[in-house]
């Protein structure tokens, strides 16, 4: 029997980072089970997880890994022990994160050619979704992966999807934010935005947050798509004609995401304001990631594609440090513990750097768009291929 919970319990189950199986062992492991169902890990997709102790931070170990045949180009969605990972072609597998198991896997396309899948899985009550490039969503069953329904949208999809109270949020690149049923795939209401929406939805207060190609923040109401506020960056300073690949993080009030021309934007989360601008000296492709880590003040942690990687100062958008990564980063940054790391495809590496000073605390030879995900146990490196098992080194 499936959960079924209204909009504002399962909004605030989320926004807690709770999991259902929360309490549950491994191997005389303690510690609860975090989820990570989405892009982001929590709908703000601010890209981070708390571990106060520093038992996920670095040395780090290998403990297993899983090849997919494929790239990876989004992590996994991770609930209740079981990672649920989609490569490029959208072949799947679901992998029990205890033993490495594979529990079901989906091979319906070759491994080579033109890829078909460039967005991230979502896990939500009971089932795992999934949008195609070339226009199709699909829900599948967790437990079994189970085709239970698909819906032509006729677009090209490179929007993740958001997953909020039975209701799936996504963009496409025929201009519309869609709210979709998540569970028949009946269409709830549509917005059109003047462009091709390429980054994902992200959700905080009863609001989506999204923002298009031509340089667009949009603020709508989650359950009508009204619109609360617009902000077209191009025409505030520091002007410009970037458009947003980066999708939103919500936190302090603000909404921060780059554009594809480097600027690092943060917008006031009631008004749309900007707030304060950053050019990053390079293209940004990646999401923010955001956090406040014992320690550090709020801080954005974002990289762009002239080799830089930055954390600065939330509030004011000054950079509190800056770490040249040795090859253009072309995704996401993501916090764990008092360690943020990120991956570049020339240097073949995913690295760790301190939050407090940046200085580089691990290395690995793997990259990925994103480089790790948790489940409050292991961080899970996405390789290139690979899904990859992390523990501490002690353990």
């Amino acid at each position: 029997m499936r959960l079924s919970l209204p909009f504002r319990r399962a909004a605030a189950l989320l926004l807690a980072g709770l999991t259902l199986g929360g309490c549950a062992t491994d191997n005389g492991d303690e510690r609860a089970l975090i989820d990570w169902p989405l892009f982001g890990r929590v709908p703000q997709r601010t890209q981070y997880l708390a571990a106060e102790g520093r038992e996920l931070d670095p040395p780090l170990k290998q403990a297993w890994s899983v090849n997919t045949h494929g790239l990876i180009e989004f992590p996994p969605a991770v609930a209740n022990g079981v990672a649920y990972v989609i490569n490029k072609f959208g072949n799947g597998k679901a992998v029990r994160l205890s033993d490495r198991k594979v529990l079901w896997e989906i091979k319906d396309h070759p491994n080579h050619g033109k890829p078909t899948f460039v967005t991230a899985p979502v896990y939500h009550q009971g089932r795992v979704y999934g949008a195609f490039l070339g226009g199709t969503l699909v829900a599948g069953d967790a437990e079994t992966g189970k085709l239970e329904w698909k819906r032509e949208l006729h677009a090209h999809l490179e929007s993740s999807p958001l997953a909020i109270g039975g209701t799936l949020y996504l963009g496409t690149d025929t201009t519309d934010v869609v709210a979709i049923d998540a569970a028949d795939g009946s269409i709830r209401w549509r917005f059109n935005s003047p462009a091709a929406i390429k980054a994902s939805p992200s959700f905080h207060a009863g609001r989506i947050f999204i923002a298009d190609y031509e340089g667009a923040m949009f603020a709508l109401d989650a359950a009508t798509g009204k619109p609360a506020w617009r902000t077209n960056t191009t025409k505030v300073r520091p002007f410009g004609d970037g458009g947003f690949f980066s999708s939103p993080a919500i936190a302090f009030g603000r909404v921060y995401a780059a554009r594809d021309d480097g600027t690092v934007f943060a917008f006031d989360e009631r008004s749309g304001k900007v707030a304060w601008s950053f050019d990053s000296g390079g293209p940004v492709y990646g999401s923010p990631a955001v956090a406040r880590v014992p320690g550090t003040p709020p801080s954005v942690y974002i990289g762009s594609e002239d080799g830089r990687f930055f954390a600065l100062d939330a509030r004011s958008g000054r950079p509190r440090w800056r770490h040249a990564v040795g090859g253009p980063v072309p995704g996401t940054a993501v916090v764990v513990g008092h360690t943020v790391y990120t991956s570049s495809f020339e240097t073949d590496k995913t690295i760790g750097l301190d939050v407090r000073s940046g200085r580089k605390t691990f290395e690995i030879d793997q990259a990925g768009y994103t480089p790790v995900v948790s489940d409050g146990r292991r961080l899970y490196l996405i390789g290139y291929f690979e899904l990859i098992a992390l523990e501490p080194a002690g353990r």
